[in-house]
Order: structure tokens, then C-alpha cells, then sequence
């Protein structure tokens, strides 16, 4: 688990720290003050540089560039500070404590021809020819990468490239909208079941709807979708999840992204979008509760206050979970993010301190 994040010139952050990190972290702060990018960090920290983390992310900011006839590659030069893609240009990302370091660097393509060879880089008419190599550097795998890269910093032959890195060592599941959806939901669905999973799941869903009996995903057509049932005790038939509410709906996909990303990392962007304020008291009770039994460490972003009053609302509850959750409030007039612990967050509710 980390306890520590400093970020030097990734993306709009020239230097910058975050400490007292928890088990459930809720990142806040005004519009462009870097709340995604903190959970880009993560992601990219912890999964060793993989390029894998690279595409996802600049596939939800919308920044692959099509080859000419062959899947998206991945833009990188948004990651660097200024967004500069030129030999020299570097990021570091780090966890003191964890011991985990990453650095990212352009490089002219004369200063690594050798290692270029040895990787076998190859081009034709479906891969444009690089103007540069990136260089990545993890304290967590054995070996050193080099990718080739566009002069705008694009990653080329990216299918190529995804079969030479090492496999991930620790589950990193960033959530979007998209992940949502009956499709995303299905997928995590059926790793669930491969695991022999869906009594914990069905367990913890009872901790927001005590009657709940069992969980049922039905196939569908391009016409009728698909469906999700629940089981209730008692009530003799099962009922869409949409006739208790979304909230449920999103809860269920909460849980089944902290199954998938046991022992490891989950990243939530925008955890309130979409959910009723009168919800945010359950999906902190089941985020915080089944985060710590997984072995879980959770990074969230929010622009509400409702979204932090609930947080405030679990910790008057169960004063016990305090020491579990914290929000860090990024100001990049500042040097680090000012951290709120877990038991100040009901005194600065309370006193309707700004801390968003």
C-alpha cells in the first residue's frame, strides 16, 4: 500500500507531493487542478511503467493516433510537463516508502540505435517511422524499456510492443463510465464466477440491501440488452436491479471492481457521477469495509460535497473505519496536498469548512 506519492514534471505538475496516503483515498479539488492525473500517477507507478497503463490512458483522454492500417497507438507526450516530446523531456514518479520508482524518458534515437536493434523494431507502411525512442524505467521489473515513438509521441507498432513487456504483477483497475455499462459489468461478472466469487459478492451487496438472495446476469440482443436480476428472500421470484434504484446498480459494479483488483489497486474517477447524494452513505460503507478485507488500497476523485459529507457521515457511524479513509486536496500554489485524516473529516463538515 503506498503512503506516499511525489510526481515531478508529469503532465501539469512540475513538482508535487502527496503524503499520508490511506486505505481509501478521496481526491479533491477545483476544476484542472489534476484530480485525474493524480490517479494517472498511480496507475502508471504501479503497474511498472506497463505500456498497457500508458494506452489506457490515453485512450479515456481521447489521445490515441491512428496508424494507417493498424490499431490506435498511444500518445505520450501529454504526460510530460509542458507537453514537450523531444529528446531530454522526462517524468519520475515515486513512493518512498513502497519503494517504488518510475522514469520515463525521450531519447535520440542515435544514443539507443543498439538496443533499438535488439528489440527488433521493424516498420513498413502500416507503422510510421519514429523520430525518437522512450525510455522506461521501473524499480519494479528486471529489465529496462525502449519504445519506439513518434516525433508527436505516438507509440509505434503498440501490438508489438504490449507482447514484449513483462505481465503485471498487481491488479490496477481504473473505473470509468464506461465500466458501467452491462458489458463492463458482464466481464467482471464472469472473472467473479471463474473464481468461484459470487457468494462474497452477493454477501457484501447485504450490507445495502440485507434481503438480497442472489445475483443473475441474462444475455440479451442488440435490441433488448441485457438484464441484471436480484434475488430477494421471500419474495418468491427475482427482480430487475433497476427497480431498486441505480444506486445499486453502481454499488454492484463497485464491488465487483474490488474483487478484480484484490491485493492491488482501485482507481475511481468521478465516484459520485450519475448516484443520488442520499447513496453516498452505502458505497462509502461498502468501498471502505470490503477495501480493507481485500486488501485493497482506493483512489477516488470528486467534485461534491455531498460525495464528502457522506464519506463524514460513515466516519461519525463507525468511528472505528477513521483511521482507514483521508482526502487530500490538491492546490498547486501549494507544494503538496493538504491532507484531511480520517477523523477530522466529521469535525470539518461539522464547521463547514471548505474542503473541497
Amino acid at each position: 500500500m503506498l503512503k506516499t506519492l511525489t510526481l515531478r514534471r508529469f503532465r501539469g505538475f512540475e513538482s508535487y507531493h502527496v503524503a499520508d496516503l490511506a486505505r481509501v483515498n478521496l481526491i479533491v479539488g477545483k476544476n484542472n487542478s489534476g484530480k485525474t492525473s493524480i490517479l494517472e500517477a498511480v496507475e502508471l507507478l504501479v503497474a511498472g511503467g506497463h505500456v498497457s497503463a500508458f494506452y489506457g490512458s490515453a485512450e479515456r483522454r481521447g489521445s490515441t493516433v491512428p496508424h494507417l492500417r493498424s490499431d490506435p497507438g498511444p500518445a505520450v507526450s501529454n504526460l510530460f510537463y509542458g507537453h514537450e516530446c523531444q529528446p531530454g523531456v522526462f517524468l519520475e514518479l515515486s513512493s518512498e516508502d513502497a519503494q517504488l520508482t518510475l522514469k520515463v524518458r525521450v531519447r535520440s534515437l542515435d544514443a539507443v540505435e543498439d538496443a533499438g536493434r535488439a528489440k527488433g523494431w521493424h516498420y513498413d507502411e502500416e507503422h510510421p517511422e519514429p523520430a525518437f525512442a522512450l525510455s522506461i524505467i521501473s524499480s519494479r521489473t528486471s529489465e529496462d524499456y525502449l519504445f519506439p515513438i513518434t516525433e508527436d509521441g505516438m507509440i509505434v507498432d503498440y501490438g508489438s510492443i504490449h507482447r514484449q513487456t513483462a505481465p503485471l504483477d498487481k491488479a490496477v483497475h481504473f473505473l470509468t463510465l464506461a465500466s458501467f455499462s452491462f458489458e463492463g459489468m458482464v466481464r467482471a461478472w464472469e472473472d467473479t464466477l471463474t473464481h468461484g466469487r459470487e457468494s462474497e459478492i452477493v454477501q457484501d451487496m447485504r450490507l445495502l440491501l440485507p434481503s438480497i438472495d442472489s445475483i443473475h446476469f441474462l444475455g440479451g440482443d442488440r435490441t433488448t440488452g441485457g438484464k441484471i436480476l436480484v434475488g430477494s428472500r421471500g419474495a418468491g421470484r427475482r427482480f430487475p436491479i433497476a427497480s431498486f434504484g441505480d444506486g445499486l446498480r453502481r454499488l454492484l459494479a463497485f464491488r465487483l471492481a474490488l474483487a478484480g483488483a484484490k491485493n492491488g489497486f482501485l482507481l475511481i474517477d468521478e465516484i459520485d457521477s450519475g448516484l443520488h447524494w442520499t447513496v453516498m452513505d452505502d458505497v462509502w460503507r461498502l468501498l471502505v469495509q470490503v477495501a480493507e478485507r481485500l486488501n485493497v488500497q482506493v483512489f477516488a476523485t470528486t467534485h461534491s460535497y455531498d460525495c464528502i459529507r457522506g464519506l463524514s457521515t460513515l466516519i461519525r457511524a463507525r468511528r472505528e473505519l477513521a483511521g482507514q479513509v483521508a482526502i487530500h486536496k490538491l492546490d498547486r500554489s501549494l507544494p503538496q496536498a493538504v491532507t484531511l485524516q480520517g477523523a477530522r473529516i466529521p469535525v470539518a463538515v461539522e464547521q463547514e469548512i471548505e474542503v473541497r
